[in-house]
């Protein structure tokens, strides 16, 4: 076996749970620290009222009772001491818990929580049309389904985010800032970098510190809301607004050392997604526009909103800026990151109003692109080599070339299917369409399921006659269509979301043999609209013996996919596979030939692949790449199988280019 160092995306994974051990023994050391300061504050505070009731009470008995209870007091009562910071703990902690479930409904149930307004998959607003093909390209090229996107209506600086725990749940949020003052290739630029942060494992890390960081400021939240809404008797009132001021203050040591927790976290991720989304549009003058302007601009990248303050580390710039905080911010200054992408930058920036003006027209979204794309047969082979290890290098790592072809397969989705696409039925109907076989046996079958759905009362003659529309179009939209689909589907009802996903199970099951595009359905379509993502992950598999077989399962069929009718080049590409992992080697598995593939087994070696460690999943795809570029060429078919690998086992891979015909670059 060949051995190789991590490759960036795995060496971002491996630094990425490194940060949250880090993170997670500071929030350890913060909270014990407040759990101390604010123990003693309440000892202070029961001190105060005993003292309040001792003199207050016209029971003169009572009130003796409370003169000896103060003569007796002691600040440092062990006891009582140790029963209050175990209280102080369990708040903070269940105030984290609290947050953390909040947070693992996704990144959009994030975005809602700042004001964010969910935009349609074809908005009519010029703006926001522009921003979700934006998107959508962006999601293309880095080969993971559209997330889902927002806009802060009320939010004027210019400023954007992604949240989410995986690319399945993500959401890409911008403020209506950005939306009109940033021309389209700041506004690629700004994106760029919201999803480097989708590929870099960024999202996780980030949500797990607002849940932790929300528990430690959680007292200070307590504190403020006692001193500004409560009503307290005369008995009561000093304490209890002793208690609130107190509460206050440590919530400001809180936030002291959330920011701090803020600043080490956010620096460094930020000066890495920049240089991301420079490698992502290969434009560093779109992004260091878009931070001219911030500059330039009254409001900057300010956020409104007090509720954001936790989930200040996740935006583009700052969200609240404080100049006597400044050595606390949590994004490297402006014109620091300016100058890492334009060095002859002089310092002044570009002024705007800090109105909204009325937007400039944007050129029109047209499909000039359509049916440019050369339809190949299955089986064909697509381009001549790439060093296999160049797969693995391109994972969370897309590049110009896939944005340029993104687009070019974003502008060739026929109309009728763009508008189908705008609603959550309508983006079910295309995949049913999709899914349709062109075997009579199998399509009277899935055509009767079909009617028998309440569902689809009324539009089985729509799909059927779309699935016939679609036999004109060139298959490598296929895997397109399914990603752009995600977004619109996430609209559906969870009654609908189980009726669809029966549908679905009924149509790839109606011939007993699971297809690639099939398999693909599956994959992506079940996982990400699936809801059960956690905050907090762990991989159970960190061997091969148990997962030995689903490696040499998934290997049998991507050599099968690659030669159907070449037993030996099969045999070859398996064992090429194989020789990668040398804890597989050593076992000899079989070889099985077969002309067609069946990938019912694939599916639940991917199954169980994806609870692997991420070391794991690198040798996978490794064997992977090796295995599908045995021969030096790659079929559509490995292409797809080895893109829906990576995709399962949380490792995106962009659409490949070629580059040895000009006429034929775009692969996917």
């Amino acid at each position: 076996m060949t051995v190789h160092s991590p490759t960036q995306f795995f060496a971002r994974q491996n630094q990425a749970r490194k940060s949250c051990r880090r993170l997670s023994i500071a929030f350890v050391i913060a909270v014990l620290l407040i759990v101390g300061i604010a123990t003693m504050a309440l000892r202070f505070i029961w001190y105060l009222y005993v003292g309040t009731q001792s003199h207050t009470l016209y029971n003169q008995a009572e009130a003796q009772l409370y003169q000896q209870k103060l003569s007796n007091f002691s600040l440092f009562d062990p006891a009582s001491f140790f029963l209050a910071a175990i209280i102080i703990f369990a708040v903070v902690l269940a105030a984290s818990f609290y947050k953390m479930h909040q947070l693992e409904k996704g990144g959009g149930v994030l975005a809602e929580s700042l004001g964010g307004r969910l935009v349609g998959a074809r908005p009519t607003d010029p703006d926001e049309r522009r921003l979700v093909n934006v998107v959508e390209e962006m999601a293309i090229a880095s080969g993971v389904p559209v997330p889902l996107v927002f806009v802060l209506d009320q939010e004027r600086g210019i400023n954007a985010f992604a949240a989410g725990i995986t690319p399945q749940d993500a959401a890409v949020a911008v403020t209506r800032g950005a939306l009109t003052k940033l021309t389209r290739d700041e506004l690629q630029g700004v994106i760029a970098h919201e999803f480097s942060h989708i590929l870099n494992g960024d999202m996780r890390f980030n949500l797990q510190a607002i849940g932790i960081l929300y528990g430690i400021l959680f007292l200070g939240i307590v504190g403020r809301q006692m001193v500004k809404r409560g009503r307290y008797t005369i008995r009561l009132g000093f304490a209890a607004v002793i208690g609130g001021f107190l509460l206050t203050v440590i919530g400001y040591i809180g936030t002291f050392m959330g920011k701090l927790l803020q600043h080490a976290i956010s620096r460094q991720q930020e000066t890495l997604a920049d240089a991301s989304a420079v490698q992502f549009t290969r434009n560093p003058g779109g992004l260091a526009g878009a931070l001219k302007k911030i500059g330039g601009y009254l409001p900057g990248s300010r956020i409104s909103s007090e509720s954001a303050r936790q989930a200040s580390h996740l935006f583009f710039s700052e969200s609240h800026p404080n100049p006597l905080f400044s050595f606390l911010a949590t994004h490297p200054p402006l014109t620091a990151r300016i100058r890492l992408l334009d060095p002859d930058f002089d310092g002044k920036y570009i002024k705007i109003k800090s109105e909204f003006d009325d937007p400039k027209p944007q050129p029109q979204y047209t499909n000039a692109y359509r049916g440019s794309l050369p339809n190949l047969p299955p089986g064909s082979p697509l381009w001549a080599a790439m060093p296999a290890m160049a797969v693995l290098d391109q994972i969370g790592q897309p590049g110009q070339k896939h944005l340029e072809a993104a687009a070019q397969i974003r502008s060739g989705v026929p109309d009728e299917l763009d508008k189908m696409l705008s609603t959550p039925s309508g983006a079910a109907t295309v995949i049913y369409a999709l899914l349709m076989s062109d075997n009579p046996d199998t399509r009277r079958v899935q055509t009767d399921a079909l009617g028998r759905s309440l569902a689809l009362e009324g539009r089985v003659d729509n799909v059927l006659w779309m699935s016939r529309e679609m036999t004109r179009l060139n298959r490598r939209f296929r895997l397109p269509l399914l990603e752009l689909a995600v977004a619109p589907l996430r609209g559906l009802t969870g009654l609908e979301k189980r009726n669809f996903s029966l549908i679905l199970d009924t149509l790839v099951k109606a011939d007993g043999n699971m297809s690639l595009f099939e398999l693909a359905s599956i994959w992506i379509l079940n996982r990400y609209l699936d809801d059960s993502a956690k905050l907090f992950s762990s991989a159970t598999h960190f061997t091969y013996t148990h997962i030995g077989l689903d490696i040499a399962v998934i290997l049998n069929a991507l050599a099968c996919a690659g030669h159907p009718r070449e037993e030996n080049k099969a045999r070859l590409a398996f064992y090429e596979g194989v020789g990668r992992i040398e804890a597989l080697a050593a076992r000899n598995p079989a070889f099985e030939f077969s002309e067609i593939t069946s990938y019912t087994r694939v599916s639940s070696a991917l199954t169980r692949l994806n609870a692997a460690s991420f070391q794991i999943k690198e040798s996978v795809i490794d064997a992977c790449a090796h295995c599908a570029f045995s021969d030096k060429t790659v079929t559509i078919e490995e292409e797809e199988l080895l893109r829906i690998i990576a995709l399962a086992l949380e490792c995106p891979l962009p659409p490949f280019i070629a580059s040895t015909n000009p006429q034929n670059d775009l692969v996917a």
